[in-house]
């Protein structure tokens, strides 16, 4: 699965599809069909609670009573009615005789019928699952066999249903991951009871039907509908288990022998770039079977492009499925190229770590969601079009991890699961960002070699079966002859990141002593092993150089590094070059000297991109004062051509002017250090070349940090037509983000505007960009509106709608305006964790911003206090932003200081 990120989309997801049974002779079966547990192993009666919820004890339980399980589901879909209807057949082997019921997973449906191999039962349903007596089974094969109906879902999740308001055409598309396969059908739904899948649709005439295999026979039916029917697949979870249906546009193509597919509904088809698409997957293709040893598994590989999915991509066996944030109504810059082509192999290398080899319960949701973060870049930097892979790995995953792992809420990669509503908070930085930084850092550490064989050497031993952490580490250990348990203890089971710095001395312009010293957050004092490169630059011809490259193991508090010993004296000498380790790092004196006089002279762009997000962290971690990081900004960035660099810096000024509503800054330096901002990006934006991707960044940032009556002219003028900007071309995406930053200000014909937009663009995304404008107006009035839909209101929205809301509601200029219903925020918390909506808790935490006042932490500290049992999706934020808010009153001291000096 691929979630999208704060500093960049990241997605994993995973496909797989072939006929049931049959291997590749190079995939062996590790743990296929493995029986369960004797009856003198089994564990006590577990008493399963009538929740939404699924436990890792009654899991571990229901694997021991279930040998072996496979499907056969029939549906009947639907574009006019809001249910669906199916039989779904259950055979299931019990492994010994019960001493409990079993229990099907199925949640918020109804069930009309339940018979065991042919014989009715009385049904035993609770709205979370049924109940099967353990008197009613027996040792061996059973047919369990369940009529029922569901709603169709408008969160995203099950089986999720949207109306195009453009055409009125219905698409349907499945989201189960992690425990939302029981929304769609009754099934047994934890990833350690893999199954087969028959599957048969009866839908539309006009409509396609996918699934992980590909239809053997398609019937019309006397009233004009089609059935479909599609042969087992193979074995997997069944969280992956994709139903997509609709009139999808198809394009179609080939990797090798694999038939590729790719799919967008009719009104947004137009948008669709096919051969981007298919070339990104051909290429990733080409990298993974080769890499891993092991051909694909599944067959045929689709590829769909859903509306409202509230995620990136997800790795669905054979059918993946993307958010269609990854088209863009207009010209895509070189990284957002980057970013799909990332998220295609992302989700690909599922397809192999995830799919068809699955972690045994939801503590391992790293092995698949690490490894996808760490093999798409990977994939890319070995087999694509694009140069900058690493680099944009650090912007992206790196910069999410080390952001993650300095929050209380981290945790380690590898963590107990209690439940599934643990699980689903754990999609975090930690797990994409931290795991797959860990795992960049491995191949330096083992030999990149060792590492690629031990990657293939476990995905053969346990092919279509399950595995766990130390399986995993086992192979790598195996194939580089190394012990590895001392390297997991430290690094995936502790959490915190350690900072390096450097202490040299020289003698004649040599190095005569080097030391590496790291350190660790009192709270998680592990110190640890790593590989690192250090960097040693000197000014040569007007350039700052690298001259010399040293790489280092390095372990405990301090390491004598002997070898540089004689080596030229650096001017900079930078701990993490080319950010091989993970890390924070912490310059010695004499190179931040050398660093804020020469940042443009620096011959490496990616050693100026860490360097520049340095200084920043220096401004969040209270260090620098925000005015003196402004000041240095502007006289310095003007020069920078590098684009990941400009993107970074862009970034950093949006967030600067954020930060400048938040501190408690005289009106008159806040209005100072804006305009300054604010002409310096008009300025990079007038001048940057015509059609480039520089151009387009500093739109974005301008349409971010516009505020005064100037720049807001500036903007309608853009938006009417009045203005024009050489080589900038106002795509429909564009113009909706002039629209909302003219609502956001109530500037000019901020409304008149908006409706006309809107006769013009009717799609889903313009009517979510509406409610964004409307929800940032900086009125009372519309904050109550809108927090009154979000609250009291939310089954006549979807929750892409809620989402668009809630995260438009409070810019940092309105803190006012939230501080006026913030109780109101507060007060509601009770109800929205008793609606039990994991999904909806997690768009209600949107509501709640940073702030920089003691009133605003206590708020958050109240309301931890006052709520024990919120659910994590929302529990999590709020401690977050407590954190968050204190780091901010931090800086805001700081900058006092500064000021009163």
């Amino acid at each position: 699965m691929h979630i999208r990120q704060k500093f960049t989309t990241t997605i994993l997801c995973t496909a797989l599809l072939a006929s049931c049974g049959q291997k590749s002779p190079t995939a062996v079966s590790g743990n296929v069909d493995k029986p369960a547990a004797p009856a003198s192993q089994t564990a006590a009666i577990v008493k399963r609670a009538a929740a939404p919820e699924l436990s890792a004890e009654y899991a571990a339980l229901r694997r021991q009573q279930i040998a072996d399980v496979n499907y056969q589901m029939s549906l009947q879909l639907s574009d006019q009615k809001e249910t669906y209807t199916g039989h779904i057949v259950a055979d299931t082997k019990i492994a010994q005789p019960l001493q409990q019921p079993l229990t099907i997973d199925f949640s918020g449906g109804a069930v009309d019928r339940v018979s065991i191999d042919g014989q009715d039962i009385p049904v035993d349903y609770n709205g979370y699952f049924i109940t099967i007596p353990a008197d009613k089974l027996k040792t061996g094969e059973n047919k369990i066999a369940i009529d029922f109906q569901h709603e169709y879902s408008s969160d995203g999740s099950g089986l999720h249903h949207f109306k195009d308001p453009q055409d009125g055409n219905v698409y349907l598309y499945t989201h189960f991951e992690p425990y939302k396969a029981n929304r769609f059908a009754p099934l047994f739904d934890q990833p350690d009871l893999k199954a087969s899948y028959t599957v048969e649709v009866t839908a539309p005439a006009d409509w396609q039907v996918v699934t992980s295999t590909r239809e053997n026979k398609i019937d019309t039916l006397d009233d004009g509908r089609k059935l479909w029917h599609f042969p087992a697949s193979k074995k997997f979870s069944t969280y992956i288990f994709p139903l997509h249906a609709g009139p999808y546009v198809v394009w179609e193509n080939k990797a090798g022998d694999i038939p590729l597919r790719l799919m967008a509904r009719k009104s947004f088809a137009e948008n669709v770039k096919p051969q981007d698409w298919f070339k990104f997957t051909q290429d990733a293709f080409a990298f993974y079977q080769k890499y891993f040893d092991i051909p694909y598994q599944f067959g045929k590989y689709d590829q769909l492009i859903v509306p409202d999915f509230t995620i990136g991509a997800m790795e669905n066996v054979g059918a993946v499925t993307f958010n269609e944030a990854y088209v863009s109504r207009g010209e895509k810059t070189q990284a957002q190229r980057q970013r799909l082509a990332n998220t295609i192999a992302h989700e690909m290398a599922h397809m192999w770590f995830g799919d068809l080899v699955t972690m045994k319960w939801w503590n391992g949701l790293w092995l698949k969601e690490s490894f996808a973060t760490y093999m798409a870049s990977l994939a890319l930097s070995e087999n694509s079009e694009f140069d900058d892979v690493w680099q944009n790995f650090y912007l992206g995953s790196k910069r999410w991890a080390y952001s993650s792992d300095s929050l209380v809420t981290t945790h380690p990669i590898e963590v107990p699961v209690p439940n599934t509503a643990a699980a689903f908070s754990n999609f975090d930085g930690i797990t994409y960002g931290k795991g797959g930084s860990v795992l960049e850092q491995l191949p330096y550490f083992l030999g990149k070699d060792a590492f690629r064989q031990g990657v293939s050497n476990y995905l053969k031993e346990y092919s279509f079966g399950n595995a766990e952490l130390k399986d995993f580490m086992g192979a790598l250990g195996k194939a580089a002859n190394k012990d590895l348990d001392q390297w997991t203890q430290e690094w995936l089971y502790q959490p915190g990141v350690n900072t390096i710095s450097t202490s040299y001395q020289c003698t004649d312009d040599k190095i005569t002593s080097l030391t590496i010293e790291q350190t660790a957050p009192k709270a998680y004092p592990t110190l640890r092993e790593q590989k690192v490169q250090l960097g040693m630059y000197r000014m040569q011809d007007g350039k700052m150089v690298r001259a010399k490259v040293l790489p280092v193991v390095y372990s405990g508090a301090s390491t004598e590094v002997q070898d540089a010993a004689g080596l030229p004296c650096p001017q900079i000498l930078f701990p993490n070059d080319e950010d091989w380790a993970y890390a924070k790092v912490r310059l010695d004196d004499k190179s931040i000297q050398q660093v804020t006089q020469h940042i443009n002279d620096i011959d490496s762009s990616f050693t100026r991109l860490m360097l520049w997000q340095s200084l920043f962290d220096s401004v969040t971690d209270a260090k620098m004062p925000l005015t003196d990081w402004i000041d240095f900004a502007l006289a310095n960035a003007g020069a920078e051509q590098n684009i990941n660099v400009i993107r970074l810096i862009s970034s950093h000024l949006e967030a600067a002017s954020a930060y400048l509503y938040r501190l408690n800054l005289p009106q008159a330096l806040r209005d100072k250090k804006l305009a300054a901002i604010e002409s310096f990006v008009w300025q990079k934006l007038n001048t940057a070349t015509a059609d480039s991707d520089a151009q387009q960044t500093w739109f974005s940032a301008f349409a971010q940090i516009a505020n005064t009556d100037k720049a807001l002219d500036d903007a309608q003028q853009i938006l009417t037509g009045k203005r024009k900007i050489d080589g900038l071309t106002l795509d429909q995406d564009k113009r909706w983000r002039l629209i909302i930053l003219l609502n956001r200000y109530q500037h000019g014909d901020y409304d008149a505007l908006l409706q006309a937009e809107l006769d013009k663009d009717n799609s889903d995304r313009a009517q979510n960009a509406a409610i964004r404008a409307r929800a940032s107006r900086p009125t009372a009035e519309a904050k109550q509106l809108w927090l009154d839909n979000i609250q009291h209101k939310r089954d006549q929205y979807k929750l892409s709608q809620i989402k668009a809301a809630a995260g438009a509601l409070f810019p940092a200029e309105q803190q006012q305006l939230y501080r006026d219903v913030s109780q109101q925020l507060f007060d509601a918390i009770p109800a929205v964790t008793a609606t039990e909506d994991t999904l909806y808790n997690k768009a209600y935490a949107m509501l709640f911003p940073v702030t920089c006042s003691k009133e605003g932490i206590d708020q958050y500290s109240r309301a931890l206090e006052q709520n024990q049992e919120l659910i994590p999706a929302l529990g999590r934020i709020l401690k977050d932003r407590r954190q968050q808010s204190g780091w901010c009153l931090d800086m805001d001291t700081l900058q006092q200081k500064a000021i009163n000096q």
